[in-house]
């Protein structure tokens, strides 16, 4: 089965990665019977040109877009889907509503789930309804987040606010580089605070539920995690054991992921504070190999290889039950992956 790995390299893309990011990857496919092959990617027509050159069974891109014909954003997996190609992951309408945290914390408190409260204060009307509702029903601290950003871009430790004055003065500043910014109750001051990331491969019924509690080595005065932590490496993340509190995650994450309808693979961000959990945000398409997930997977005895293929093999059964492909697992994916693994994933 011949695998096409993609990465957009393009002005406004969610990542940059390249083909040595990529060889491990191709690596871990390769020893579960998947041929994988590598392409940067900057244009929709590039795409189009890929995509007939390399003929794949199955593509995987994290990123959401690339850009068309007229230097407008444009979305991968819809191109994918006009042109009836199978892909690893969840579908355009998914992956823009869990890239703006406000509309599905909006659909998650639709659905009852509980989330901090929050609002979306737009650069061109700094005094929305919503942001003077959340005064209302919440005191301060809050958090400051850029509205479309993932992997934690945008957050410092100044993110933490305390007061009118330094609200005012880091909206302003934020807004010389995001165009709406999300204002939530921060819930780092809780001192039974604790944060965790909930894993998921595979779709409906079908489907892992992995968590792990994430912590800084090096202790802060405002509990929060910023992209300068995960790149430096200051971050942990530790297999929840504790059955009762695993079991408790797992059904906040598992509603969380149903709302937002997420396919294949995805993660979700928990916080539990003052007695209570929360559903934070999701990252709809990861960026795989990757750190958290690889733990998250070990959870239920996955090594770094096999969830990769893990995540396949659920990508390949999804696209192959909508009648999207008639692709055939190969055997030697499933004498790579556990049986328990296997009875979940394949489960008819």
């Amino acid at each position: 089965m011949k695998v096409l790995l993609l990465s957009c390299l393009g002005e406004g893309c969610l990542s940059i990665k390249g083909e040595r990011f990529y060889d491990r990857m191709i690596k871990a496919l390769s020893s579960a019977g998947l041929e994988g092959s590598y392409h940067p990617l900057y244009t929709k027509a590039q795409l189009l040109n890929i995509l007939h050159l390399e003929q794949p069974d199955i593509v995987y891109c994290a990123d959401h877009h690339t850009t068309g014909d007229s230097g407008e954003p444009i979305s991968i997996q819809a191109i994918l889907d006009e042109v009836h190609i199978p892909y690893i992951g969840s579908t355009s309408e998914t992956l823009e509503l869990v890239l703006s945290k406000s509309n599905l914390k909006a659909k998650w408190r639709l659905n009852n789930l509980p989330t901090p409260p929050f609002a979306l204060v737009r650069k061109s009307d700094s005094k929305s309804i919503a942001f003077e509702t959340i005064f209302q029903s919440t005191s301060y601290p809050y958090i400051l987040k850029p509205n479309r950003e993932g992997n934690s871009r945008g957050l410092f430790e100044s993110s933490i606010i305390f007061d009118q004055i330094s609200l005012e003065s880091n909206l302003v500043e934020l807004f010389k580089h995001y165009d709406e910014i999300l204002v939530e109750k921060y819930l780092g001051s809780s001192p039974d605070f604790q944060e965790f990331t909930v894993a998921m491969i595979g779709n409906n019924h079908c489907r892992l539920l992995m968590p792990a509690e994430l912590t800084l080595k090096q202790k802060k005065t405002h509990r929060i995690i910023t992209t300068e932590d995960k790149e430096k490496h200051n971050t942990k993340a530790t297999p929840v054991i504790e059955m009762e509190l695993k079991r408790e995650i797992i059904s906040l994450a598992e509603r969380a992921f149903d709302i937002a309808g997420v396919l294949d693979y995805s993660r979700c961000d928990v916080i539990f504070a003052g007695g209570h959990l929360y559903a934070i945000e999701i990252n709809g398409q990861p960026m795989i190999p990757d750190k958290w997930f690889e733990v998250c997977a070990s959870v239920i005895g996955l090594d770094s290889t096999q969830y990769l293929n893990a995540i396949f093999l659920a990508g390949i059964v999804r696209n192959t039950h909508q009648g999207k492909s008639n692709l055939t697992i190969p055997l030697k994916m499933n004498q790579h992956l556990p049986k328990s693994v296997l009875d979940v994933l394949l489960k008819p």
